[in-house]
């Protein structure tokens, strides 16, 4: 009986904390206080006891804006789980040769939400002036290459080409990667300076994207490739 109680009041805090976590999925952008006491009914006082746990062991931290985000330890075990997927592994050696043949950083994505995409590897570009580190940063679904592409919309050549949509100067091309089921499951991409890329080499990182993305669905058992 003392069991059951202790177990009962063990799950309550736990349930809470792990609420609170789930904030984040659709609100990238931060967090506040009021906001995140509202989302999970609790006190403002209750929410900030956890915060401060969560915020203690670098799962969330809280910028200047005041407002909470996910902190790196949430990426390290995200990272850590995805080193077991199937995904990651297959989509590894891929991003490796995309940007050797590009000689720009190469990108696997996956759906975060309804409204975000997080880049979860990254292979850089050896080239002095590069687009960034842009591992465990997410960008919009709206109006990006990898937004778009994982929401399946690319041209009849199986990829989708944008210039200046999250940053300026910054080009990309990007295409999506299905499953065995045909679902769309991430999407990878190539970005770099605009200034090193003309249409022409647009177009061609494009074409390399899109048959390295088919090999990797096909990888994953993809029954066809669209």
């Amino acid at each position: 009986m003392k069991e059951a109680l202790d177990m009962t009041q063990a799950v309550g805090p736990v349930e809470r904390v792990l609420h609170l976590l789930i904030c984040f999925q659709t609100h990238g952008d931060g967090l506040s206080l009021t906001e995140l006491a509202k989302m999970t009914n609790l006190s403002p006082a209750t929410a900030t006891r956890l915060l401060r746990v969560l915020e203690r062991y670098e799962f969330i931290r809280r910028g200047p804006d005041r407002l909470y985000r996910l902190g790196p330890q949430v990426m390290q075990l995200g990272l850590a789980a995805l080193q077991d997927m199937s995904l990651y592994e297959i989509a590894r050696p891929h991003l490796r040769q995309l940007a050797e043949e590009t000689g720009e950083s190469a990108h696997l994505g996956v759906l975060l939400g309804e409204s975000s995409v997080l880049y979860v590897d990254q292979v850089s570009s050896r080239q002095a002036v590069q687009a960034g580190m842009w591992l465990g940063r997410t960008v919009p679904v709206s109006n990006t290459a990898i937004g778009t592409a994982i929401q399946g919309r690319v041209d009849r050549n199986g990829y989708v080409a944008r210039r200046d949509a999250v940053e300026p100067d910054v080009s990309s091309a990007a295409a999506p990667i299905y499953d065995q089921s045909s679902t769309i499951v991430g999407a990878i991409n190539v970005i770099g300076p605009t200034y090193r890329i003309s249409d022409e080499q647009l177009a061609h990182i494009g074409t390399l994207v899109s048959e390295h993305a088919r090999q990797i669905s096909l990888a994953l058992g993809a029954p066809s490739y669209v």
